[in-house]
């Protein structure tokens, strides 16, 4: 059974992280909403460390968190839908709504709005209905919402609704069926949506049905860790930046798991000494929710008028909409928070 002491450690490290993980999908998205075109080679070689070294590590670690509390929870399977029912499928229906009446009104005051290549205007019912599933386009199963980065909560809610079949699969299977889905994600090409999702889920899940302490056993084995994690971490670098390989992807999926028990002891190390900021955990869905169409306007904003800026002006750019679109989405979430408490609690399933 599991210590009470490092239970209640890792719980405090798994709260401590919403926002760091928030942060790191921004990183991300700063970068690829709108990439430079031509070469840029100095640009991409400052730039990746953050953007996507790290930036990519956001959604996995969500995946993994998920899938540990799920099965955690000792509730029965149709309360645990009926909770996520409440936190997750809500608020993915209100803000993709939100965002589509953001498009119908910029088309009533005369701006032409594509959607995937297809105005708007040309929309048939079923086309508005699709866009809560995909905005017209499977993409190998890559496909998102009409509000892009809430493909994660949709496939949170799928995830969800399979658990008792991911539940059979690891109870008996084990560690060959994690290692059949991590191959299956690290040899599959472009973003891999389908088994990234199940992979971090799934190896999240494995330690709350076996009943394992994921930080503890990170702790006791921190040298093995840690090691494994700069060599990797080196490895992804030094090959996207100076030496480039064929197997450049499989090298940056291996950096990307081996980020998240870096991550859980790096937020284990804050909580303990006391470096929290309840207000940040607090603001992190929203945050998540919100930032992305700031972000797409900040980006195109400083492509568009700063093309032929040196590849040093773009990495400056690069930074301030990191810096601008996550406190422009925090002064939101503290708007919500002092002057429409009610709406914040809809908009973030209670959260």
């Amino acid at each position: 059974m599991n210590n009470p002491y490092n239970t209640h450690a890792l719980s405090n490290a798994i709260t401590w992280l919403r926002f760091p993980l928030i942060f790191l999908i921004i990183l991300l998205h700063c970068y690829s909403v709108q990439r430079l075109e031509g070469e840029h080679e100095l640009y991409f070689k400052v730039v990746y460390p953050f953007a996507l070294w790290l930036g990519e590590s956001g959604v996995p670690g969500f995946f993994f968190i998920s899938g540990y509390l799920f099965f955690l929870s000792k509730k029965n399977y149709t309360d645990k839908l009926r909770s996520r029912f409440h936190t997750l499928f809500i608020p993915y229906i209100l803000w993709n709504l939100l965002l589509l009446l953001l498009y119908m009104l910029a088309y009533t005051l005369g701006y032409p709005q594509d959607i995937n290549g297809k105005n708007i205007v040309d929309y048939s019912f079923i086309d508005y209905l699709r866009l809560f599933w995909d905005r017209g386009s499977y993409d190998n199963g890559n496909f998102v919402p009409l509000l892009c980065p809430l493909w994660y909560i949709r496939n949170l809610l799928i995830m969800s609704v399979l658990s008792p079949v991911f539940y059979y699969l690891i109870k008996y299977v084990r560690e060959v069926f994690l290692l059949f889905i991590a191959v299956w994600w690290i040899m599959t090409y472009n973003n891999a949506f389908i088994p990234q999702t199940i992979l971090f889920f799934c190896v999240g899940a494995y330690f709350s049905i076996l009943d394992i302490n994921p930080l503890e056993a990170i702790i006791k084995n921190k040298l093995l860790f840690l090691t494994t994690f700069i060599l990797f971490a080196s490895g992804d670098i030094i090959t996207h930046v100076a030496i480039s390989t064929p197997i450049n992807l499989q090298i940056h999926r291996f950096a990307l798991i081996f980020n998240l028990p870096a991550l859980l002891l790096l937020a284990d190390y804050c909580v303990q000494r006391g470096y929290t900021n309840k207000r940040l955990t607090n603001s992190a869905f929203i945050v998540f929710c919100v930032h992305y169409p700031i972000v797409v306007i900040l980006r195109k904003f400083c492509i568009s008028q700063f093309s032929d800026a040196s590849d040093f002006a773009h990495i400056l750019l690069y930074f301030l909409c990191v810096i601008l679109s996550t406190s422009i989405s925090l002064g939101f979430y503290l708007l919500l928070d002092r002057y429409m408490p009610n709406v914040k609690r809809i908009l973030s399933g209670n959260r």
